[in-house]
């Protein structure tokens, strides 16, 4: 449990570290990163369509859509990205099994979106675990 709770604190800070990397300063402190997200996301459809689709254990399907669908050359989809790895960190590990999915995977999504802003793999390896 602990060590389920050390990574999730991890993924949360990488997450935060995004955000004001990219220079999106919007997220309020008392704000969760899933608030921010559906608060200042300008498609706000999508990212609930990426939800429903984890929520019903398609995850693999739903972060394909992410990457097929986002716009990585603007910045301001960062809420979208955020948000998807911040509901499904929002998950069990079981739940995350169950999805054919691991803690570990969202790890390597959150890498992988910061690559396609153009943040240097270097810097996102200082959260891995």
């Amino acid at each position: 449990m602990l060590t389920e709770d050390y990574i999730i604190r991890m993924i949360r800070d990488m997450g935060k570290m995004l955000a004001r990397v990219l220079g999106s300063d919007g997220l309020e402190p008392e704000e969760t990163i899933e608030e921010w997200a559906e608060r200042s996301s300008g498609d706000s459809l999508f990212l609930k369509e990426l939800y429903d689709l984890c929520d019903r254990g398609e995850i693999n399907r739903a972060e394909n859509l992410l990457f097929e669908q986002l716009d990585f050359s603007d910045s301001t989809t960062l809420p979208i990205v955020l948000g998807f790895y911040q509901h499904l960190n929002g998950f069990s590990d079981k739940e995350l099994e169950m999805g054919n999915y691991s803690r570990e995977e969202i790890f390597e999504g959150l890498t992988d979106c910061a690559e396609q802003y153009g943040i240097d793999p270097q810097l996102m390896n200082a959260f891995c675990p």
